[in-house]
This record gives C-alpha cells, sequence and structure tokens, in this order.
C-alpha cells in the first residue's frame, strides 16, 4: 500500500492529521526520481529569481510587474510542492537543492529575459521527464511531467507577451506640440 495513511500518534495533536507513510523504492527508475529532484530544484531557483525581480521591481517602482512576478513565484512553489509530492508517493524525499543564484536586472525587459531562460530550462527539462516516464511505462510520472510541461510553457508565452507589450509601450512616444499649447 503506497500510500498507506496512519491515524494514530503518541505525540499531542499528530493524529489529527492525515499523514502519508513512505512506500519503498523497489521497482522505481532512478531517472525518474533524479528528474523529480532537478526539476524541484529549478521550480525552488525560479521561485528565487521571481521573488529577487519581484524586489527589484518593486524598488523602480514598477508595481504590476512586481506583482507578476510575485504571482510567478507562488507558482513555481506549488509546482515544487506537487514534485516533492511525487517523490513522497515514490518512497523518496528530496536530498537537497541546489538552487541557482538570483541574477540581478536593471530593467524590467532584463528582468524578464532571465524569466525567460528560467522557463525554457524548465521547458527542457519536462520535455525529457515525460519522454523518459512515457519509455519506462509510467503513466503517473508522464502525466505530471506533461503537465507542467504545458504549465511553464503557457508561464514563458505570458512572459513574452509582457515584454511585447513593454517594448511596445517604450516605443509609444508620444508627439510633443511645439510650445505650451
Amino acid at each position: 500500500m503506497p500510500n498507506q495513511i496512519r491515524r494514530t500518534s503518541v505525540m499531542a495533536g499528530v493524529g489529527q492529521y492525515r499523514q502519508r507513510q513512505l512506500a519503498g523504492q523497489a521497482g522505481v527508475n532512478p531517472s525518474l526520481l533524479g528528474y523529480l529532484g532537478r526539476a524541484m530544484s529549478l521550480e525552488f531557483s525560479a521561485a528565487q529569481q521571481y521573488i529577487a525581480q519581484a524586489a527589484l521591481a518593486q524598488n523602480r517602482a514598477e508595481l504590476d510587474f512586481a506583482h507578476e512576478f510575485v504571482v510567478l513565484a507562488n507558482e513555481e512553489f506549488r509546482h515544487a510542492s506537487e514534485l516533492t509530492e511525487r517523490m513522497v508517493d515514490l518512497g523518496a524525499l528530496p536530498a537537497g537543492s541546489i538552487l541557482t543564484p538570483a541574477t540581478p536586472a536593471m530593467s524590467v525587459l532584463e528582468s524578464l529575459s532571465v524569466c525567460q531562460i528560467n522557463e525554457q530550462q524548465l521547458i527542457d527539462l519536462y520535455q525529457q521527464a515525460y519522454q523518459l516516464s512515457r519509455n519506462v511505462g509510467s503513466a503517473e510520472d508522464a502525466e505530471l511531467f506533461g503537465r507542467l510541461f504545458e504549465e511553464e510553457r503557457a508561464q514563458l508565452v505570458r512572459i513574452q507577451q509582457w515584454a511585447a507589450d513593454y517594448q511596445a509601450r517604450l516605443q509609444a512616444v508620444p508627439k510633443m506640440n511645439r510650445g505650451f499649447a
């Protein structure tokens, strides 16, 4: 029973919450666990990057972008949570993540460029993980990686649209009238 629920505990209050028992790792493809761990590291790195970009945008008084970066960070944290849950379902726990340092950006366009790189890394990883999952017959992992692939592609499109909209705003310089009329 990989997802057996234990409801009793000698610790006060613990018995109130459902707890998962870890299943054994027997029969789990180690490459799948590797992809789950790498994806989790990339998701946490992306979330850290988006939080940093939100703070930078806030300092530049670009509050609409700051808010959107926080939304992106929360989406990445949700992805990391889903990956962790899948690892637990397979009988593993995260071994630790090495995060990519946040990259400084002096403008919204620089921030969005960095974000596009993060998203492309995740897209590439999820595409590879999806293929492996299908090749080894792991339908549940293929569904997870396929869905995350699509969500990351949608995020990339959203980021690309923000960049295009921002560039359009910069190029839309109002015509100056002569004099003070």
